[in-house]
């Protein structure tokens, strides 16, 4: 899903742990309106935790086996400290249920670090004040020197306009939640604050190590490469030692290659964006003279990264609640509910636009005699493999889905019959091809049946279209399995 997506409905969490963290993590998310905190579980009544759940009347519980018994619950997060507790939970929870512990745990209460930033705010804003205050000093000692008192009130408006700006800028950097939105802000408050001719935030890729463009100013973004190894130019400098500043590179080519006209770069700086010893990113900044950022310029870069280090932390946790609460857990598909929405919105977007709208219903052969031969770690394999070779044959406006059990749907917005058959019957052909390692060394490849649905056509509305795939792809099964059946087209 995109970052740029809404989504509506609420992730249920519960919370274990007693302690100060897990009190603090409690009041926080309590203040997220996408988030709902279903329950706690601590052991005993007086810790900091259990007395504020019953202050806020959060339901609580002793026992972890409590907890997975609440009604509609998406997520666990384990802020007990206690490894033994997280591998209990890891044990115990159902499929459906996700969990957070370790490394995970850290990025959620990294969040509420984002609470620093309101101090932040107060800090500055006193300092507003003495600011005002020397200005109404300077105003009666210099009383007899009208330039002096000028030139002084002209220094002294310029700071007063930084720090409005500043002010209002780490403001505005807690009232968006979208990783985008959070970099395009980053980006204009370096130009407002410390004048940046171009300005770039990058964020961190742990699947290819890369650093990947979120945000530019000064350029159009397709100057800049959208992927840049850590080992390489500035950025990866910064990534791996800390902040840079360098004011003459214009030989350097290696280092400002994070520039398509990397010999247009005559200075720049970078500093790393980070969450405690975790960098997730870099933000730098660069000019096409000499620039060499003074002590003061240098600090405050580093202070602006500070501070958009904690929006980007609090935005990429809202990305992975709002990923967490639409996607299914082991074949990291889309779950049922948002597959349902989405199909309605793709099927009146159709009807409004006249489009075609194609609908993929795919079940495992057989997939019941195989986990009852083969254990269901087995099965969950095979699902996983089923989902990697749908994922594969679909287009970026494709929408696949778990449906249930061993069953897959796909939605293909603009896609007519033919289309959809041909897609259908690739599916059919790799699922087949790929062979699952049992135990002992034994190989054996599944099937699949699968059924294609087409408006118009088919049906004249989202229900029916799912029910004439859903008999198409029976019509499959009783025809005798691994083959594609078109309803009506």
């Amino acid at each position: 899903m995109s970052s740029r997506q809404v989504v509506t409905s609420r992730i249920s969490l519960a919370i274990v742990g007693g302690g100060t963290r897990a009190s603090a993590l409690l009041r926080s998310l309590l203040e997220i309106d996408s988030v709902l905190v279903s329950g706690v579980c601590c052991t005993g009544d007086s810790t900091p935790a259990a007395r504020l759940a019953q202050e806020l009347g959060v339901p609580s519980a002793k026992e972890l086996t409590e907890v997975f018994q609440i009604p509609g619950l998406d997520l666990i997060i384990d802020a007990s400290d206690d490894p033994s507790v997280f591998s209990e939970l890891e044990l115990q929870r159902p499929a459906h249920i996700s969990l957070i512990g370790g490394a995970g745990s850290d990025l959620v209460t990294d969040f509420l670090a984002a609470k620093h930033e309101a101090r932040e705010q107060e800090r500055l804003f006193v300092e507003l004040q003495v600011a005002y205050e020397k200005i109404r000093n300077h105003e009666r000692r210099l009383e007899s020197s009208k330039d002096a008192l000028e030139k002084a009130n002209e220094e002294l408006e310029s700071r007063l306009a930084e720090i409005f700006f500043t002010h209002e800028f780490f403001k505005a950097l807690t009232s968006f939640t979208s990783v985008d939105d959070v970099s395009s802000l980053i980006v204009d408050g370096c130009n407002g604050i410390l004048g940046a001719e171009i300005n770039c935030v990058y964020l961190f890729n742990r699947a290819d190590w890369t650093l990947e463009l979120r945000a530019s100013q000064g350029r159009p973004h397709y100057e800049f490469r959208l992927l840049v190894p850590i080992s390489e130019t500035v950025l990866g400098h910064a990534f791996r030692e800390g902040p840079v500043n360098q004011l003459d590179v214009s030989s350097d080519a290696n280092s400002t290659a994070w520039a398509l006209d990397s010999g247009s770069i005559a200075s720049q700086a970078a500093v790393p964006l980070r969450a405690g010893d975790n960098v997730f990113g870099v933000m730098v900044m660069a000019s096409s003279t000499p620039r060499e950022l003074s002590v003061v310029e240098m600090e405050r870069l580093e202070v602006l990264g500070s501070q958009a280090s904690l929006a980007l932390q609090n935005a990429l946790l809202h990305e992975e609640l709002e990923r967490l609460s639409v996607t299914d857990r082991l074949t990291e598909l889309y779950n049922h509910g948002y597959f349902k929405q989405r199909l309605d919105e793709e099927f009146q977007r159709s009807l409004r636009f006249g489009h075609s709208l194609s609908l993929i219903m795919l079940d495992i052969d057989d997939f019941k005699e195989f986990n009852d031969s083969f254990g269901h770690p087995c099965g969950d394999r095979v699902l996983k493999s089923v989902s990697e070779v749908i994922r594969k044959n679909l287009r970026e406006m494709d929408i696949a889905a778990r449906y249930g059990g061993e069953e897959f749907v796909v939605v293909l917005p603009e896609t007519t019959c033919a289309g959809a058959t041909m897609v259908a019957e690739r599916i059919r052909v790799e699922v087949e091809r790929v062979s699952h390692e049992i135990a002992d060394a034994v190989c054996v490849s599944r099937t699949v049946s699968i059924g294609v649905a087409t408006y118009p056509g088919s049906a004249e509305n989202a229900l029916a279209l799912l029910e004439m795939a859903d008999a198409a792809m029976y019509r499959g099964k009783r025809a005798g399995k691994n083959r594609v059946v078109a309803a009506g087209c």
